[in-house]
């Protein structure tokens, strides 16, 4: 009977041990499982700074940076007194008109006629060369000392070399009346942003504050780039 019985524990503890290592082995060969069969992930690079500013409208972005110019200057809040004013006309006088046809009618934007032999670009001595295309922006009333460029860099032209053309060739007086004291000359890629403008200091308090000017700068900057500039 003893004898018996001591067979029966050895098969037991026999069938143990084997269940055990069996299950450590299950586990072994599933954690290698799950190490092999996991995704491994490589993030795509996006495009450069150069790639975007390249393939970059020029019209956008003098669009984006007139439509700030728009905001600063309150010509929003010039459209609404307008408007606010025509309805005490005569009602055969009185016509329609969209705040961008006012809006026309107070900023001009256009691109720059490159084919022109002899070009010249208000706001400058005489017109830099080096560049493809350029997109300018101003108020229609010449009694501002505000203009803005953009422009598209030449392949194969130095952009270090054309921005201290742009700079030098400036004329901050180009408008007689007035002068600009600011002169803002910033790249991304090969697509140049120029601007002079009037900021209020100590002795002109009319005038753009820094953090507008700053702003037109987010906006250039913004409009290339995208959201993620901010």
């Amino acid at each position: 009977m003893k004898k018996t019985l001591a067979i029966i524990l050895a098969a037991l503890l026999l069938s143990s041990s084997f269940v055990a290592c069996t299950v450590e082995d299950n586990n072994e060969e599933t954690t290698a499982a799950t190490v092999t069969t996991e995704e491994v992930t490589t993030e795509v690079p996006g495009p450069t700074d150069e790639e975007l500013a390249a393939a970059a409208s020029l019209e956008t972005i003098a669009n984006n940076l007139a439509a700030k110019y728009a905001e600063f200057a309150g010509i929003r809040d010039s459209y609404d007194q307008y408007m606010a004013d025509m309805a005490t006309w005569p009602e055969e006088e009185r016509f329609e008109m969209t705040f961008e046809e006012f809006f026309a009618s107070q900023v001009n934007v256009a691109p720059v006629d490159t084919t022109v032999e002899e070009l010249w670009l208000p706001g400058f001595t005489t017109a830099p060369a080096g560049f493809s295309e350029a997109y300018n922006y101003q108020p229609m009333m010449m009694g501002q000392a505000f203009i803005g460029y953009i422009f598209r860099v030449t392949e194969g032209t130095d952009v270090e070399a054309f921005k201290k053309e742009l700079t030098e060739k400036a004329d901050p007086r180009w408008n007689i009346c007035t002068m600009a004291n600011t002169t803002v000359c910033e790249n991304i890629g090969n697509v140049v942003y120029f601007s002079m403008m009037v900021v209020a200091d100590e002795e002109n308090p009319f005038g753009f504050t820094v953090e507008q000017k700053d702003a037109f700068t987010a906006t250039f900057t913004e409009s290339i780039l995208g959201t993620a500039a901010n």
